[in-house]
């Protein structure tokens, strides 16, 4: 007798109410998907035209950013014969999927499939515009120069770019006057 008591006092309560779980566990900000190990693939008319890797991803409903990647992440660009034209890799991105706008941040590099070498504090992709971009610091590194400045603009292929307040050592022995 004295057993079920305790049995029936233990199914008493015990209960399931959703709105008792949401005083201990918060819904809001939170990702309505975790995913780790996350692989994107981006394709345009059957052509290739990027992949994201990335170590975390967390998904956000109604809340931009939409998408957040963590603990490292690259994006690899690709011509549209299938050859890596450059590759971003950051510690942190953010994706605005209503503007098509990514900002990589923290130990920001740019490899370019030439050797090119931009390394940054943050980097802002606007894939509508094409277009990289940011108004830190950078250094880039190529095999026969080093340049700083502060703010840059790119193509993603980092083919042609330019470097506002610019400074560092540049090779001339191939000037043509």
């Amino acid at each position: 007798m004295r057993l079920f008591f305790v049995f029936l006092f233990i199914f008493y309560s015990c209960s399931n109410n959703p709105d008792d779980l949401k005083d201990f566990f918060p819904q809001e900000n939170l990702p309505v998907e975790i995913v780790e190990g996350a692989e994107m693939v981006h394709t345009q008319s059957g052509v290739l035209k990027f992949k994201i890797i990335a170590n975390t991803l967390n998904r956000f409903k109604d809340l931009e950013p939409q998408i957040v990647f963590s603990n490292g992440f690259e994006i690899i660009f690709y011509t549209d014969s299938g050859l890596v034209k450059s590759v971003l890799k950051a510690l942190h991105g953010e994706i605005d999927k209503t503007n098509n706008i990514m900002i990589a941040s923290d130990s920001v590099v740019l490899l370019s499939s030439e050797g090119k070498k931009l390394e940054t504090q943050q980097l802002i992709w606007d894939e509508n515009k094409n277009q990289i971009y940011t108004d830190k610091r950078v250094i880039i590194t190529t095999d026969k120069e080093i340049i700083e400045g502060e703010g840059f603009k790119s193509t993603p292929d980092f083919m042609q770019y330019s470097i506002s307040k610019i400074q560092g050592t540049f090779n001339f022995e191939n000037r043509t006057d």
